[in-house]
Formats: C-alpha cells, structure tokens, sequence
C-alpha cells in the first residue's frame, strides 16, 4: 500500500508525521507545483472552485507516482451538496485509475472514525503506536501554527527586511525533506529560536490585519498568492482565522471532549446571520469578522475562492460590521486565472489607505491575541 494526499496550507507536514509514525508507506505530491495544478483544471469542471481544482491535480499526481491509497479530509453539509469528495472520485474512475479512498469528514471528526477508516491499513500495528502517532500529528499541526504567527509578528517590525523570510524558507525547504517526528520537531525548534533571535524596531507601529474566509484559499499559500507574507512585508501584523489547528481544535479536539466549548465565532455571528451552517465557513466568517472588529484591527480582508456560495452569503454582512465599527473590509477573489500583479496593487492600495487611517487616530489598544489564528 502506498498513500497520497492533497496540499492544503502546512498541513502535509503533520501528515508526514502522522504516516512516518505508523510506518506506512506514502508519496506526497510536490508543493505549489504549476504542472500539478494546471493538470487539475484540465481535469475538473470548469465552474468548480480553486481548492477542488487544486486537490484534483495533487490526487493525479500521487496516483500516477504509484500511489494506490487516497487520504482526504473533507467536510460535509451544504458545500458543494456533501459531494465534494465523492466528486473527486468519480471522476479519477471516469479516468482509468483504481485506488482506495479514505475520506475522513474533517466537520464531525472523531477518533473512532479515524480507527474506522484506516483500521484495514494499520492491522498488526498496535495501539499504543496509533495514538502515539495521532498525539505527535496533532501537536505538530499546533506547533507549526505557531511558528507562522511568529513569523506573521516578526515582518513587519524586524530591523533587516526579509529576515522571517529566510528564515521561513529554509524551515520549509527542511520539513519537506525530513521524515520521522524527532526531525520534525527539531526542525519547528530551530525556526523558533532564529524567529525570536531576529532584532525587532522598538519604534515600530505595524498595522494590525486580520484574514477571514474560505479555509483552503485562506490557508493556502500557492492559491491566495502568499498572502500573509504580501502583507507582513508591506508593514502589517497579519491574523489569519483560518489556520488548520483552529479546525482541529474546534472540530476534533472538542467533540472528543466530555464538555463542549462555545464556538465563539459562530456565537458572534448570530447577530447578522441567524443560523449556525451556511455551508463552507460562511457562518465562521462572518463571526470572525465581528471578532476581530471588537478587538479594534485597523482592517480585514475576506479571502475566498470563485463561485463559492457560502462566503458569497457571507459578504451579505458585511456593511453592516463595517457600518459598526468604522473599519474597512476588502474581499478577494481568486481562480486560476487571478493575476498576480493586479492582487498585489489591490493590496497595496488597500494597506495605504489603512495606514493613512491609522496614522490619524491616536495610537490604541490592541486586544487580539496570537491565538486566534488557533480559533
């Protein structure tokens, strides 16, 4: 048996861990690979979105370097009708090729169903070596995270310009070549302490931005066109909502847990949306987006993927937050055909204008914690 699975963000690097923990087999499909990519549109239907097109590609490409086991988190409910995933498969059978699919519904994650479903690939591997590999997967997911937001701290107020870039560079180029836990985590260490090693500018007053939308596109670095990087570098201290670990946490951790936490975003949203599931992370949206206005940032950016329907529900509340709490939010769009240097101007046009407003009010309070890119 050999596995594959689809980029979305970091968390192939967990996902490493987690298969090097049980000892399988698995290929894992280049990052942010134009060919790839490019293959998956070919493939899928034209008003399909991005992150469908996206995972399309990864799953030729896994399959085609002999893999012949699929692993896919999805989600179930009202995005794309629930047929997401089965959509995925029916179309590599329309195409010739024969594989197992095990398609965990990341909404209602549980343990029992993770043993369910990868139970007739781990028979002779005991239990205390599963959990073990779950525990170690589910730390790192938290601990790479945490290395983004510190890199996201660091941009835009470290004395040398591009200092969390390299730094980020070589800590990926690292995870995509190491195998086993112990690499990995001493690889999150290192980025760590050469993070905190960066001199910062004491004077510096960065913008405070936040991230919200559709989780694939706002997580994903080759489809939002490094977002959070364009912003740190433009002088922002970037919050994105959207984080895997925030997913995990509110979709795994708590339904395994006795007693259930409140799901603050989708409470925030009731003011505007009287419903907790519009499919998508559209509810979750427009939650954070109340959040992060209360919090006092100077401006959002909503992020998602063409013709995605709950995010376009989302929008609809827009005006209404903005109207609130005086603080702008801009929406982008993207597809396969979304030009880089039109996204960048849009970015920078808005960055000025939120800078102009921030350099005339008095300097405030800023109350959003590093964790909410957590939930």
């Amino acid at each position: 048996m050999k596995i594959t699975f689809p980029h979305m963000g970091n968390t192939y690097i967990a996902v490493k861990v987690l298969l090097d923990g049980l000892g399988l087999d698995y290929y894992m499909p280049p990052v942010a690979d134009r060919a790839t990519f490019e293959r998956g549109i070919e493939n899928s239907p034209e008003f399909m979105c991005l992150p469908f097109k996206t995972i399309m590609g990864n799953f030729l490409d896994g399959l085609d370097h002999g893999a012949d086991t699929i692993l896919f988190g999805g989600g179930a409910g009202q995005c794309r009708l629930s047929y997401y995933g089965d959509l995925h498969k029916e179309i590599l059978h329309s195409l010739g090729y024969e594989f197992n699919y095990i398609n965990l519904q990341l909404n209602h994650l549980t343990y029992k169903e993770i043993m369910d479903k990868f139970g007739p690939f781990i028979k002779g591997i005991s239990k205390a070596t599963v959990v073990k590999a779950v525990t170690e997967s589910a730390w790192t997911v938290f601990a790479v995270d945490g290395v983004y937001a510190k890199a996201a701290h660091v941009r835009p107020r470290e004395v040398k310009h591009g200092s969390a870039d390299g730094i980020m560079q070589h800590f990926e180029k690292r995870v995509r070549t190491e195998n086993g836990f112990g690499n990995i985590r001493d690889a999150i260490f290192e980025a760590k302490r050469a993070l905190e090693a960066i001199e910062l500018d004491p004077q510096a007053n960065p913008l405070k931005i936040g991230i919200i939308g559709e989780i694939f596109i706002a997580s994903e670095p080759f489809c939002n066109l490094e977002i959070e990087k364009k912003l740190g570098n433009m002088g922002a201290d970037v919050y994105n909502t959207m984080s895997v670990s925030m997913w995990i946490k509110h979709h795994f951790i708590n339904a395994i847990l006795p007693i259930h936490g409140k799901d603050h975003a989708v409470e925030a949203a009731q003011e505007y949306m009287h419903i907790d599931d519009v499919g998508g992370h559209g509810v979750n949206t427009i939650g954070n987006a109340e959040l992060m206005c209360r919090n006092g940032l100077d401006g959002i950016v909503h992020i998602y993927p063409f013709t995605c329907m709950p995010e376009i529900i989302a929008q609809s509340a827009f005006h209404d937050i903005e109207k609130k709490y005086d603080i702008p939010i801009m929406t982008l769009i993207v597809d396969e055909m979304t030009a880089e240097a039109g996204y960048i101007t849009r970015l920078e046009a808005f960055t000025d204008m939120l800078r102009m407003r921030h350099d005339r009010q008095k300097p405030q309070s800023y109350n959003v914690s590093r964790s909410s890119r957590a939930g």
